[in-house]
């Protein structure tokens, strides 16, 4: 049984919590709906073991499971077959209006009202992970990070290796990584970087609302606020989560 642990609410005063997003959890069979205040949770649905991609766009939630892409309601966890052909892919995000999911050597840009997809241009053989922040697509591609224009394909190069990271996610004005032990704000933009501090060796589930940065770690839902770098401890009880997103 999950077990609340404490409420975040100083840290979310502070942070401001207009237009709170809510946060989405598989952990084992289940999809779960987290309140991001105070980490409380309910079930939506289940069938979903093995699931590690879900991403959120237009108001719903999209998840690939084996082979295929699932579109759901986050109300009620209700789903429904969009497209096959996804096995083995290995990555997936959202802008405001699309999906973008890496399969291969191919990033594809896919339209979330039916799964029609088309290859966005350049070689992408070597990504590791995607998020979308700025406005832009942003791809950590053999531990170089990249600004891209997935309609065209043109690209930035920015600085810094990123080898030896384990999650990424995205907002309208930061990207954030955990590269081995430490959290990362990073410019989407320049590439410039601020360390927020330590004590994330070994997470691969994060998410951003509301401007806030959540991560699950060894069971445990924590909130991270970006402009301090102070973290607090929400839920636990999320040991076998596989795929962790905001919308």
């Amino acid at each position: 049984m999950r077990i609340l642990i404490l409420t975040v609410t100083l840290l979310l005063a502070a942070a401001g919590t207009a237009g709170t997003g809510w946060l989405y959890a598989v952990d084992g069979d289940v999809l779960y709906s987290v309140d991001p205040y105070d980490g409380d949770w309910e079930s939506l649905s289940s069938s979903w073991t093995g699931t590690e991609l879900l991403t959120s766009c237009q108001g719903y939630l999209y998840a690939i499971q084996g082979d295929v892409l699932y579109i759901t309601d986050p109300d009620d966890g209700d789903w429904e077959l969009l497209s096959s052909t996804w096995e083995g892919a290995h990555a997936l995000t959202a802008s405001s209006g699309a999906l973008y999911g890496c399969q291969g050597g191919f990033i594809y840009e896919v339209d979330p009202s039916n799964g029609d997809w088309a290859s966005i241009p350049g070689d992408y053989e070597g990504t590791q992970f995607l998020a979308w922040a700025g406005g832009a697509l942003m791809i950590i591609q053999n531990d170089v990070l990249y600004r891209t224009d997935p309609n065209t394909g043109d690209f930035t190069e920015l600085s810094s290796s990123y080898a030896g990271t384990s999650a990424v996610a995205g907002s309208s004005s930061a990207l954030f990584v955990i590269q081995g032990d430490n959290l990362y704000n990073v410019d989407p933009y320049t590439g410039d970087y601020t360390d927020l501090g330590g004590g994330y060796e070994g997470v691969r589930e994060m998410a951003v609302a509301d401007g806030l940065v959540y991560t699950i770690w060894e069971g445990v839902l924590w909130v991270t606020d970006p402009d301090t770098g102070t973290y607090e401890m929400l839920t636990e009880g999320w040991i076998s989560t596989t795929a962790f997103c905001s919308l």
